[in-house]
């Protein structure tokens, strides 16, 4: 007998994902939040778009502790604040911080869905 692993193209679960604020106008600091409905995600992320730009990961967290990726290592913060809610903070805001920024948590299962907020817009002046 001839066994054929079996992989079906499921629907994620619904999970809402609130990203806030909506836009942020600074040349100090800015810090964003995301809150999401539900509470088995292991893996918390941070992306940000620079205007005509690709997608670039900025952090994940893994059991509330950050793993920066390097470029990003110094002027960022980011922390689990609460079981469904994380932060990323910027300070000292340059003009190279000027993007849309993103969060996303991933729950691994089977299907791997990942979810994402609806963004911050953050424009220096």
């Amino acid at each position: 007998m001839i066994f054929f692993p079996l992989f079906l193209p499921g629907v994620c679960e619904c999970v809402l994902i609130t990203q806030w604020p909506r836009g942020i106008i600074s040349n100090l600091s800015a810090e964003m939040h995301c809150y999401q409905n539900d509470t088995d995600y292991e893996y918390l992320y941070w992306y940000r778009q620079l205007s005509g730009g690709q997608i670039q990961l900025i952090v994940y967290l893994l059991a509330g502790n950050p793993n920066f990726e390097p470029d990003f290592k110094s002027g960022f913060k980011a922390e689990r604040s609460h079981t469904k809610q994380w932060s990323l903070t910027v300070s000292s805001v340059q003009q190279k911080d000027e993007a849309v920024y993103l969060c996303a948590q991933i729950k691994l299962t089977f299907k791997n869905c990942m979810y994402f907020g609806n963004l911050s817009l953050v424009i220096i002046v």
